[in-house]
């Protein structure tokens, strides 16, 4: 079913203000302007007002049909069927018989606006009834026609039930492709309303492919839309939402805070869809509390719904969420039956929540101590999240069949899965992230968000402090003994010199490290500045919204000496994306690790790789006239991380020529990376830590050019 967002929003501008108030239409009035102006007024009120547009819906038909009078009887059909749609239960049949009438009479006077309108509710029509490909299909018609009468609200509603069709298939590719540009659109048009609902569209589709950074981001981004709009069933989705961050983050009480405020005003507003959901997020909370007669309570009142709605995936949906439960508490039988009712109706529906329900027989199966049962419907459940990309099943499939295996003394496989598992723990589990939920709560925006690291770098300070007190008066009570008075003194003033050493020497791995960061953001502006003049804002736009991503990743990346090998490739690749981006001249990148690393299990400095490459990018790669190739390889040696960055430039020579051109032009990077790598070899005292930069050539004639770092490395996981 689709999500309250998808409600045409032209139903609530439709409104015509007449002198009559709305409802009292007089029978038998037979004047196509009267009918006009009463569908207009039907149409405005068909979801706030429907048993009321039902019911005199029935009296502009009659007038309509007396005379003829086709295009009346299609406006009132559509009224009737939006006022069947809001309905939910029990209105199926319905609101699919006057949709299609509709539809049918707009298609024999070619009115393509009409076809449009009733294709839309039609596609929410058979969502509802469980049938995505002709909801799929009906969909995609509403769209063509919205387009073809350049209709840009209806295209982005018609844009968004796709969006939503395509999650439901697990398509997330085609899902975010066609969102963005409901977005795109919405932002055009500066459709604030239905921006905040695409926003938070993407949000989900995030959320389900275990993005939930970026998730948040877009949730956070809808509810001040919705707050400056005062939708109050917006912020009742963006409650659900925050919601849903703070039981990923196991904060309970706020999760049920949340929760509770969303079914309130889902209550008051009669969503007996967003209703259920919420019901069910209660539930779930419950079960995390560890609350289980709760939680069944809450799961049993969403299964009603869903059963008065008629909706088969949320009734599937529900059965599996008490079969889980009851097997949360060993009561095997009833949690036995409940998931064969979820199997039975997904089956038949072609529920993409299959594998979900598959997981929770296999975990019956495995509780029962029946293995081998249990491995047929884990791996089911398991191949088909491989097939349509479901991390957070293959997570949870990956370490249920290591257990299983193990139990059935299997132990390669067992370690294989569990290796996997990890893996994907690895980069699910994001502690920091969750950590910001909270704060993002009262702050939104970028500076209050460096005001929080300013706060948390003060706190580090002040527990420095304390233990270097705490330092003293412990060397202070030995001064006391007159014996080793001397001793002391001694000890006492190395100690103050080393540990001035190593503070200035910290103190200046700071500083080097937050001059990246302005360096880097002059050379972005730089380039957004660039996009500008040359009138590409699009690309500018694009450009801005990658900085701000990479931008983050800089910002954490900065605060610590060691970051992990993963965390510093991802910022490295989305960097060199943006100059893919930035410079019309395209090039080809590669990176390459060798096989004994581990990027997850290894940390290194960070921002010290992408001066070398914003080097070979700038001077070597930018003024070549074929298409450049840059590669950047990783390897372990004696000790250290050797990294070798290469490009098939113009060359140092040729680059310093065309740099004595611009003098104004004055490079930074490299200095700052060789006075961080020699402050590295001051504190570790390790001499092999270097920096070395080839130029390349083939019969006289340069080449490009290969750079050479060894930098300290460290395990993080021992």
């Amino acid at each position: 079913m689709l999500l309250r967002c998808l409600i045409p929003e032209f139903l609530f501008l439709a409104l015509v203000l007449t002198g009559r108030p709305h409802g009292i239409i007089p029978e038998g009035k037979q004047d196509t302007s009267y009918i006009n102006r009463q569908n207009s007024i039907l149409f405005a009120d068909s979801r706030r007002n429907p048993d009321l547009v039902i019911r005199m819906g029935q009296r502009i038909l009659r007038d309509s049909e007396k005379i003829s009078y086709r295009k009346g009887i299609a406006d009132a059909s559509l009224a009737m069927g939006s006022a069947w749609l809001a309905k939910y239960f029990n209105s199926n049949d319905s609101a699919l018989y006057y949709n299609m009438q509709a539809y049918k009479i707009y298609t024999e006077l070619d009115d393509i606006r009409g076809k449009a309108r009733a294709c839309y509710y039609l596609a929410y029509v058979y969502s509802i009834k469980g049938d995505l490909n002709e909801s799929d299909r009906y969909a995609s018609l509403s769209l063509s026609f919205f387009q073809e009468v350049h209709d840009s609200r209806g295209a982005i509603n018609a844009l968004h039930v796709l969006s939503f069709l395509a999650k439901q298939r697990r398509d997330y590719k085609q899902a975010t492709g066609l969102i963005n540009e409901a977005i795109e659109t919405a932002r055009t048009t500066n459709d604030t309303v239905n921006l905040a609902d695409v926003l938070n569209t993407l949000g989900n589709i995030y959320k389900d492919m275990a993005l939930f950074n970026k998730a948040i981001d877009n949730y956070f981004e809808a509810l001040r839309l919705w707050e400056s709009t005062g939708d109050t069933t917006g912020i009742s989705i963006a409650y659900g939402s925050i919601s849903l961050m703070y039981y990923y983050q196991k904060d309970w009480n706020k999760a049920l805070e949340y929760g509770f405020r969303k079914a309130e005003l889902s209550t008051a507003r009669g969503e007996l869809y967003e209703l259920s959901k919420t019901y069910n997020s209660i539930a779930q909370i419950f079960n995390g509390k560890s609350e289980t007669d709760s939680a069944l309570h809450y799961f049993r009142k969403a299964l009603r719904l869903n059963e008065i709605m008629k909706y088969p995936p949320g009734f599937a949906s529900s059965c599996n969420n008490i079969a889980s439960t009851f097997l949360l508490i060993k009561q095997f039988d009833s949690a036995d039956y409940y998931i064969s009712r979820a199997l039975k109706t997904a089956t038949e529906t072609n529920d993409p929540s299959l594998p979900e329900y598959w997981m929770t027989q296999g975990n019956i199966y495995k509780a029962t101590g029946k293995l081998t049962l249990a491995e047929d419907y884990i791996s089911e459940a398991y191949n088909m999240a491989r097939e349509k990309n479901l991390p957070l099943i293959i997570h949870d499939a990956s370490l249920l069949l290591s257990e299983i295996y193990s139990g059935l003394g299997r132990k390669d496989k067992a370690y294989d899965y569990l290796k996997e598992h990890q893996q994907l723990k690895d980069s699910i589990s994001n502690d920091e992230f969750l950590k910001q939920v909270t704060r993002m709560e009262i702050q939104y925006d970028f500076d209050k968000r460096q005001e929080a690291a300013e706060y948390e770098r003060m706190q580090e300070k002040i527990v420095d402090e304390n233990r270097i007190r705490r330092q003293r008066s412990y060397m202070a009570g030995l001064a006391l003994l007159v014996l080793l008075v001397s001793l002391i003194s001694v000890l006492y003033i190395r100690h103050n010199r080393l540990r001035s050493k190593y503070a200035q020497m910290d103190l200046e791995q700071r500083l080097l490290r937050a001059q990246m960061n302005p360096h880097f953001i002059f050379n972005s502006l730089s380039a957004v500045q660039d996009l500008i003049l040359a009138e590409k804002n699009r690309d500018a736009n694009t450009y801005l919204v990658k900085i701000a991503k990479l931008m983050r990743n800089i910002l954490e990346n900065s605060r610590q000496e060691f970051i992990s090998l993963d965390k510093e490739i991802e910022t490295i690749k989305l960097y060199l994306d943006l100059q893919l981006l930035r410079f019309e001249t395209e090039f080809d990148y590669a990176l390459t690790l060798d096989s004994s690393i581990e990027p997850e299990n290894i940390s290194i400095p960070p921002m010290l790789i992408q001066p070398c490459v914003e080097n070979s990018i700038e001077h070597g790669l930018l003024p070549l006239k074929e298409k450049g190739k840059l590669k950047i390889d990783f390897k372990l040696n004696n000790g250290l991380m050797r990294i070798e960055v290469t490009d098939n430039g113009i060359g140092r020579q040729e680059a310093a020529t065309i740099k004595s051109v611009n003098r104004n032009k004055k490079s930074l990077s490299t200095q700052i990376t060789l006075e961080r790598l020699e402050n590295f070899r001051k504190s570790m005292k390790q001499k092999g830590i270097t920096y070395e930069i080839t130029d390349l050539s083939e019969n006289d004639k340069a080449t490009g050019t290969r750079i050479i770092m060894m930098l300290p490395w460290k395990k993080m996981f021992a």
